[in-house]
């Protein structure tokens, strides 16, 4: 008898393997490419110079999604398509930053629980309130 298909193999459990596989050709995410459409950054991350090394030797780059293309008809097909739709959706928001994190959030109404384990409600202006629970059996 013969193993099960699709079990097993070479790098099945080298977490290592894994790691490199997923982070070898990682995109960029959404806010790196928020900053290279800013006006002032949109003539320096557009234009390439000729590479050999680039799909369609670097000519054809939709900054949007941050990919290269072979020709220009893969391109323009591209542009039509689902994906790049979507990344456009993206992108008409600001980005979550990490200014944004750090400032705290308000929701107006505090629990607390005073030294008999009561818990009390503290107001925006301050005021303490001590909460009448009814327990009925």
């Amino acid at each position: 008898m013969g193993r099960y298909s699709g079990h097993g193999g070479t790098h099945t459990k080298k977490k290592q393997y894994k790691r490199a596989r997923s982070t070898k050709n990682r995109a960029k995410d959404v806010d790196q490419i928020f900053d290279e459409i800013q006006p002032e950054n949109i003539d320096k991350f557009s234009k390439f110079e000729v590479d050999p090394d680039l799909p369609g030797m670097g000519q054809n780059y939709c900054i949007h999604c941050s990919k290269h293309f072979v020709t220009n008809e893969d391109l323009q097909s591209h542009f039509k398509g689902k994906p790049h739709k979507n990344r456009l959706k993206e992108l008409k928001t600001k980005p979550y930053s990490l200014e944004e994190s750090q400032i705290p959030v308000d929701n107006g109404v505090k629990l607390n629980r005073d030294a008999n384990g009561v818990p009390t409600t503290t107001d925006v202006t301050g005021t303490i309130k001590k909460s009448s629970t009814t327990t009925t059996v």
